[in-house]
């Protein structure tokens, strides 16, 4: 297999609610595509979201460094063996590019992964080894209004959701852990996240308060660089503390394992550049007892949430985020929206590839930005 040409789409998605956590808050979310034809006509799909507050990067950087580097990078490289193929797909989405643009890489290496899979006739899990079994995914709740945050917690009870997390990081997150244990009950799984919204000294007060309401796990209780501040958090905390914005590449993997500031690492596939950055951070923390979990950036589309699913179909993951779809979007871009269901059971996506079909006519619809390049 090789590649002939590839197309670059700047999409912009409006959501169908607000949301808000301590470090943003949206109203639409731009993402991007990358299209790759190979040279048998065989299409493959991948995307990524750029958060700046996370990474660093932008959309605008991010196409410039697919346009400039990367994709000159996989000009004439041929993969003809599945034997190595993740080993020249490795070194072209490798840890300095991903550190430059993390999205971009994620964008391309999906798109490669899901033609690869389509020439082979393997789903992405399969190439990794994995199964096909249904997974069970989490509700996650933003920052709204009472309102709005009891309507939804009545969707969460009556979808019977076993697994929730509920961003927190202000005045009123003692109000919103009660009213949603008066209306989800106690046996639902309840887990907080507070984007970096405190010092490790504030951490501690803000959790032991928490805990009358039987919280699960709390995720980046500090800003991203405090490593020092996770470790005191997690070393004197009875629940799992989960870094998300610390973990981006595998040397913070590495750091976080070394100083044992966790116990589980959250990995989303566009922020850590692909499912096989991804993959190298779920092996590191195994080796040092860290469990994982499946994150996911707001506003996936089918794309990402596909890969996102291949990933867990794979791995033993904790807890999965993600596959909102039309719960979330106001448009999707697939064929089959890739959702959840009753109490959050997904079902494998076994087709090749990534499983599933972009809808050629809806991706235009939400593009405001193409660029064909054609390789030699």
């Amino acid at each position: 297999m090789q590649l002939k040409q590839v197309e670059l789409f700047r999409l912009q998605i409006p959501l169908c609610m607000p949301i808000k956590h301590y470090l943003a808050e949206r109203t639409h979310s731009e993402n991007l595509v990358v299209k790759v034809v190979s040279d048998s006509g065989v299409v493959g799909y991948g995307e990524g979201i750029p958060r700046e507050y996370v990474t660093g990067e932008t959309t605008a950087a991010s196409l410039t460094f697919l346009r400039n580097h990367l994709i000159p990078l996989s000009n004439g490289l041929h993969w003809d063996d599945p034997d190595d193929f993740f080993g020249t797909l490795r070194e072209l989405i490798s840890e300095p590019n991903r550190a430059q643009a993390p999205a971009a890489c994620c964008a391309l290496e999906l798109a490669i992964l899901d033609a690869a899979g389509k020439t082979w006739g393997k789903s992405v899990a399969k190439l990794l080894g994995g199964g096909g079994e249904p997974l069970v995914y989490s509700a996650v709740i933003p920052m709204m209004s009472q309102p709005s945050f009891h309507r939804l917690l009545h969707l969460i009870r009556d979808a019977q959701m076993s697994f929730v997390k509920i961003k927190v990081g202000n005045n009123h997150d003692l109000a919103v852990l009660s009213l949603a244990r008066e209306i989800l009950g106690h046996e639902v799984d309840l887990r907080v996240d507070a984007n970096g919204a405190w010092s490790a000294e504030e951490a501690e007060e803000r959790i032991d308060a928490m805990m009358a309401y039987g919280i699960s796990a709390v995720e980046q209780p500090v800003p991203k660089h405090d490593l020092t501040g996770l470790k005191q958090v997690a070393d004197r905390m009875n629940i799992p503390v989960i870094a998300d914005e610390s973990l981006c590449l595998e040397h913070d993997a590495e750091d976080l394992a070394s100083l044992n500031a966790c116990k589980v690492f959250n990995l989303r596939l566009s922020k850590c550049g692909g499912i096989l950055a991804a993959d190298r951070m779920f092996g590191i923390g195994q080796e040092q007892g860290i469990a994982a979990q499946l994150g996911c950036q707001v506003g996936e589309t089918g794309i990402l949430s596909a890969a996102g699913r291949q990933f867990a179909m794979s791995r033993k993951l904790l807890y999965l985020e993600g596959s909102y779809s039309n719960y979330l979007l106001k448009g999707d871009i697939v064929n089959e929206p890739v959702e959840f269901g009753q109490g959050g059971v997904a079902q494998p996506l076994t087709g090749p590839g990534l499983g599933i079909k972009v809808n050629e006519d809806a991706l235009q619809r939400l593009t405001v930005m193409q660029e064909d390049i054609s390789l030699s």
